[in-house]
């Protein structure tokens, strides 16, 4: 593999598209339709975490190239920059570290999922990325991740408070689903944008917000949303078997008809849209919060929180003081414009002014009470 004239252009019938994340211009080159359909499923619709489609120009901020190799070939790169470059770490995950190599003109980087042995690179030049990955579902997903990565990367850096939780819209407004993994944040956030009128979904597991002066401005981060059978029961979805979804469904051994399952099926925004009849809103102002516990054997129960709880699942789940997704920046991710993120302290203030609601559920009748309850809260 002559790695030099892999990152010196583009492969022949490569597909070419062009990315704004916020104010950078990203070219991104696949020759995979799989990885190029995952990035619009993902990044839909424009303007999820930043990422708008954009005309093409000659000066990319960043070329993103996404090729498909053999293994074998991958794996003698990486032998062969191991015993000609200065060999370091990098933190790909929080906590999870991996080999990188470092000449005068290139750094490879082991590319390899926590969950999984296959091996893939990348080989970071001048203004361009170059993924290398054998051809397979596994190795489709690292296009979407680098330009995840980015768009996290500028997020944060321009001060957005990040926070473990889902988030839905209900009459031009969003209200943050927060809480501790298992709590229901997901089901709950799908459930009320199925159920309210004119509402809308925004985003699994976590969500960016950004001080605008007078309001916070939520952006969802387009993580597939995870949900097990239970969430479906409790929405009363039913018709799952027969969806075409990407990821498919979990298979036979796993723990996903389980309320509280492990395995879970994933969705992209696009498929939430197309399967669950909900419209996927990329970004809104803050209008409130909820706090949710959805637990098949506690009864239903809505009404406000007190800030000292309120306080306490806030701070809990606030990424911005440890985000548990992303290590370093091992990309590099240039930031023209940077800005402190709030404090937890300012913006538990700031939402002192919005509803802010806990609520238990475990069933789909109770989501309809839920629904209810909830309009009237928000009225008054």
């Amino acid at each position: 593999m002559n790695v030099e004239q892999l990152v010196a252009g583009d492969p022949r019938d490569a597909a070419v598209r062009h990315l704004r994340v916020r104010d950078q211009l990203l070219r991104v080159v696949t020759t995979s339709a799989e990885a190029n359909d995952l990035v619009t499923e993902t990044f839909y619709p424009d303007g999820m975490l930043g990422v708008f489609e954009a005309p093409s120009r000659h000066d990319p901020d960043l070329t993103v190239v996404d090729l498909t190799c053999d293994a074998s070939d991958i794996q003698e790169l990486l032998r062969r920059e191991s015993r000609t470059a200065a060999r370091g770490e990098f933190e790909l995950t929080r906590g999870f570290r991996l080999p990188r190599y470092d000449s005068a003109s290139r750094t490879v980087f082991t590319l390899r999922d926590v969950n999984s042995d296959e091996v893939a690179a990348v080989v970071r030049t001048e203004g361009r990325v170059t993924i290398l990955r054998p051809e397979s579902g596994l190795g489709d997903r690292w296009l979407t991740r680098i330009v995840r990565d980015v768009a996290t990367r500028l997020a944060k850096a321009a001060g957005s408070l990040v926070l473990h939780s889902s988030a839905f819209v209900f009459e031009d407004g969003a209200y943050l689903v927060i809480g501790d993994s298992g709590a229901g944040k997901s089901t709950t956030a799908i459930a009320l944008a199925r159920r309210l009128p004119s509402a809308g979904w925004m985003g699994n597991d976590r969500i960016h917000a950004e001080w605008q002066g007078r309001h916070y401005r939520v952006t969802a981060c387009p993580l597939p949303l995870a949900v097990n059978k239970g969430s479906l029961d409790v929405m009363g979805v039913t018709d799952f078997g027969n969806w075409p979804v990407r990821a498919g469904l979990p298979g036979s051994g796993s723990d996903w008809d389980q309320f509280q399952g492990e395995d879970k099926l994933k969705l992209s925004s696009r498929e939430v849209n197309r399967f669950l009849q909900v419209p996927v809103i990329p970004n809104m102002r803050l209008a409130g919060v909820l706090l949710p516990r959805v637990d098949l054997a506690s009864g239903y129960s809505f009404g406000l929180t007190t800030p000292a709880h309120t306080a306490e699942v806030i701070t809990r789940n606030c990424f911005s003081l440890d985000d548990n997704l992303y290590g370093e920046d091992w990309l590099g991710v240039p930031a023209r414009h940077t800005a402190s993120a709030p404090s937890i302290n300012a913006f538990l203030e700031h939402i002192t002014q919005l509803p802010v609601l806990r609520c238990s559920m475990g069933s789909a009748g109770d989501v309809a009470k839920l629904a209810g309850d909830f309009q009237e809260a928000v009225k008054t």
